[in-house]
C-alpha cells in the first residue's frame, strides 16, 4: 500500500515537472519579447542585468500606440478580418449545407478535391501566391481596382479558407437531425430562410469556430496583403522587421500589442470552440 502511494506521488511530480517544463517552452519566446518590450532603450534582452542596468518603461507601446500608421493599419485590419468572416459565412454555410444534405454528380469528387486542396502547400502554395498576384496585376492593368483593395484581400483570404471551413461546417451539419430542415421546408420557408435562419441558429458554435478562424486568418496574414499592398497591420509588424536598422524593443511591443486580439478573442469563444469540437465541427 504504502509503496503503491510512494509511486503515484513520485509519478505526479514528474508529470508536473514535465507539464512546468513543456509550459515553460511555450511561453518563453512570450516572456523574451514582454522583456524586451519593456527595458529602456532598443536591445534584445538576453540577460536579467541588462533590465537591471536599463530599467523598465511602458515607453516602447505609448510609442506604438502614439503611432498615426499603427493606429490606421489596425483599423484596416480589423476591416479586412471582419468582411472575411462576412464572406465566410455567406460563402461557406451554403456550400456546406448543400455536402451535407443533397446528394449531387461529383459531390464525392470535389470533397476529395476539397481535402486534396486543404492538405497541399509548401512550393506548390508558392506558386498559386505567384500566379494570384500576376493575375490580379493583370486585372488592375485593365482598370480593376484590386491592387490596394481590403476587399479583395478578404475575398482572397476567404477563397484559400473554403476548403477547410467547408468540411468542418459540414461535419458538423452531418450531426444535426433533418428533421429541423423539413420541418421549416413543411412550414413554407425558403431555401434561404432554412439555412440562415434555422440551420445558423442551431449551429451556433460551429459559426463562432468558423469566425474565429476567418479572423484568425485575416488578422496574422501578411503575404498576400504586401502583394496587394493593403497596409494591414501584420504587413506593418512584419515591415518593421525587414529594415537594416531594427528597433528591437519597439519591435516586440508592436508584436504583443498584434496579439492581443487573438488571444482575447479565443478567451471569450472558448466555451462555443469546446461545444464545437465536442460534436466534431472542429475534426476532419
Amino acid at each position: 500500500m504504502v509503496g503503491r502511494y510512494w509511486y503515484r506521488f513520485v509519478a505526479s511530480i514528474v508529470l508536473t515537472t514535465f507539464g512546468a517544463l513543456i509550459v515553460f517552452i511555450l511561453l518563453y519566446p512570450v516572456l523574451f519579447a514582454l522583456l524586451s518590450s519593456l527595458v529602456r532603450g532598443q536591445m534584445i534582452v538576453t540577460d536579467i542585468s541588462q533590465i537591471a542596468k536599463a530599467g523598465l518603461s511602458l515607453e516602447h507601446y505609448v510609442k506604438a500606440i502614439s503611432d498615426p500608421r499603427f493606429i490606421n493599419d489596425t483599423l484596416l485590419s480589423l476591416l479586412v478580418a471582419l468582411i472575411n468572416i462576412i464572406f465566410a459565412l455567406v460563402v461557406i454555410t451554403p456550400a456546406a449545407y448543400a455536402f451535407s444534405r443533397f446528394r449531387f454528380p461529383g459531390r464525392d469528387t470535389l470533397l476529395v478535391a476539397y481535402l486534396v486542396m486543404n492538405q497541399v502547400g509548401g512550393g506548390f502554395g508558392v506558386a498559386a501566391v505567384i500566379a494570384l498576384y500576376v493575375m490580379l496585376l493583370k486585372l488592375n492593368q485593365l482598370g480593376l481596382p484590386v491592387i490596394g483593395n481590403p476587399v479583395v484581400l478578404a475575398a482572397i483570404y476567404t477563397a484559400g479558407a473554403v476548403p477547410f471551413q467547408t468540411w468542418m461546417v459540414k461535419n458538423y451539419l452531418d450531426a444535426l437531425p433533418r428533421e429541423i430542415d423539413e420541418s421549416a421546408f413543411i412550414d413554407g420557408a425558403n431555401w434561404r430562410q432554412i439555412i440562415f435562419d434555422v440551420v445558423l441558429p442551431a449551429s451556433k458554435p460551429t459559426m463562432v469556430v468558423i469566425a474565429l478562424f476567418a479572423f484568425m486568418g485575416a488578422w496574422g496574414e501578411f503575404i498576400i496583403a504586401n502583394f496587394l499592398r493593403v497596409e494591414t497591420l501584420a504587413a506593418y509588424v512584419y515591415a518593421t522587421a525587414t529594415g537594416q536598422t531594427i528597433f528591437w524593443s519597439d519591435f516586440a511591443a508592436r508584436t504583443l500589442l498584434f496579439a492581443i486580439p487573438i488571444i482575447a478573442i479565443y478567451v471569450f469563444t472558448q466555451k462555443y470552440i469546446g461545444e464545437a469540437m465536442r460534436y466534431g465541427a472542429a475534426k476532419i
